[in-house]
């Protein structure tokens, strides 16, 4: 008997080879976002030296800086993706985080960095709900779990690459101290390293248009894509939706709190250079984090095409026992190998839960909302991971223990609830999720 899955497709998708190399730009584009808004957390110690830091504030630099304005911006993102060209926008904001990301490298007072991370945060609100929605419109759904996961890779390999490339260039730049840049002369390596990584991402924004606009697809159950007609949907399945974004922002949440501390964590345990952690942590978060992706991607699909109650949904009942096992092999290792191990095993959940959320949300959400429910998605990410995540750890840290090497309890501390409640939630809303599911794919057959 086929799936309801599979009598929803379109025969008039654009081709497969061609849609794959939009996949490849976004992924391309996404891995930059990434390298550019997780290269903080490589420098966290030559940061807080060189501007006399806490943990918490530099915690800021990384979260609450970027969140805000990432958030602030989100929802008004979303709405336009939902309404204009898709590639122009992400044109636009592919420029202005690169040179957000290089004017980091720029400032000589916090409140100067803190501007640069905010403008980073605004051209990245665009990335997300732009390029979900395209490759939405590129593939039917039987192969978006698919197509959706390879992208989400971005996040593993700009992750891996922040702390790889970011420790392959302050290593070519000396270390920590100073360096000298051409036409910019004597500067510190911190600042040379954000100026290094940020300039060539500018050049990215022309890629874009060798993307074509897609016909959009699937608008459907609604008769208007106004932002009442948006509230009103949601409405339909309050719960259900609540549920989702809910523990796809814990996802975000738990990912955030370990990326932003890891390298701090093995230069503070281990004793390791800040340079020697990022490219040894860097390659296997990446490929862990590829591997979860991908395999997110198939289970995810094949859940859709065999029915299983909850779909996609069921995906993350795995991710969150791997976060918990993943952390106490992190945090109770006795040597740094085992350590590595440990996050390994963390990312690829990671990965696995990461690359789930968003055709987990495009399941139950017809075309002219996705823009918008995949922001609202990255909105509650930036409030409770991007924003929070990374700033709590650090303030059980200063406050809590009063010790530099009591990371690793302090992330323990802090998520541990976060997982229980998560997995709980997951379970409890399984079945609600399916009703919605179906009866969005019986209204689109």
């Amino acid at each position: 008997m086929a799936s309801l899955a599979g009598r929803v497709q379109s025969p008039d998708y654009p081709r497969a080879h061609y849609a794959w190399y939009v996949v490849l730009v976004l992924l391309v584009v996404g891995i930059t976002s990434y390298l550019d808004r997780n290269i903080v957390s490589l420098l966290v110690e030559p940061i807080k030296a060189d501007l006399d830091l806490t943990d918490t504030e530099v915690s800021i630099l990384q979260g609450m800086a970027y969140a805000v304005f990432y958030v602030a911006f989100g929802l008004p993102f979303g709405a336009m993706v939902d309404r204009f060209n898709r590639r122009r926008l992400l044109a636009f904001g592919i420029a202005l985080w690169s040179v957000m990301t290089a004017a980091g490298g720029f400032a000589d007072t916090y409140w100067e960095l803190f501007a640069a991370r905010a403008g980073v945060g605004i051209g990245e609100a665009c990335l997300a709900p732009a390029a979900f929605s395209l490759i939405a419109d590129y593939f039917p759904p039987s192969r978006r779990g698919r197509a959706m996961s390879v992208y989400n890779m971005a996040n593993y390999l700009g992750g891996g690459a922040s702390m790889l490339i970011g420790g392959l260039v302050l290593k070519a730049l000396g270390g920590v101290g100073t360096a000298y840049l051409p036409y910019i002369g004597e500067i510190a390596s911190w600042k040379g390293t954000f100026i290094i990584i940020g300039a060539p991402g500018i050049l990215l924004s022309a890629l874009m248009f060798t993307v074509r606009e897609p016909e959009r697809r699937q608008v459907t159950l609604s008769c208007t894509g106004s932002s009442e007609g948006f509230i009103e949907h949601m409405r339909n399945a309050p719960r259900v939706y609540a549920t989702v974004h809910i523990v796809s922002a814990f996802t975000a949440f738990t990912g955030y709190a370990v990326a932003g501390w890891i390298p701090t964590y093995f230069v503070r345990i281990f004793g390791m250079q800040v340079a020697e952690a990022g490219v040894m942590i860097g390659p296997v978060a990446a490929l862990a984090g590829m591997a979860g992706c991908v395999s997110s991607g198939f289970l995810t699909d094949w859940l859709v095409a065999r029915d299983v109650r909850g779909g996609r949904f069921v995906v993350p009942l795995a991710w969150w026992p791997l976060a918990l096992a993943a952390l106490v092999v992190i945090v109770f290792a006795g040597g740094r190998s085992m350590a590595l191990a440990g996050v390994a095993l963390f990312f690829f959940g990671s990965g696995l839960g990461l690359a789930s959320v968003a055709p987990t949300i495009h399941d139950i959400t017809p075309n002219q909302f996705r823009g918008r429910a995949t922001s609202l998605h990255f909105v509650l990410s930036g409030l409770l991971g991007m924003t929070a995540a990374v700033t709590l750890v650090a303030l059980v840290n200063d406050y809590l223990f009063k010790d530099p090497n009591a990371l690793g309890k302090s992330m323990i501390v802090v998520l541990t609830p976060i997982i229980f409640a998560s997995f709980i939630a997951c379970l409890s809303c399984r079945n609600a999720y399916e009703e919605r599911r179906r009866h969005y794919l019986q209204a689109n057959n």
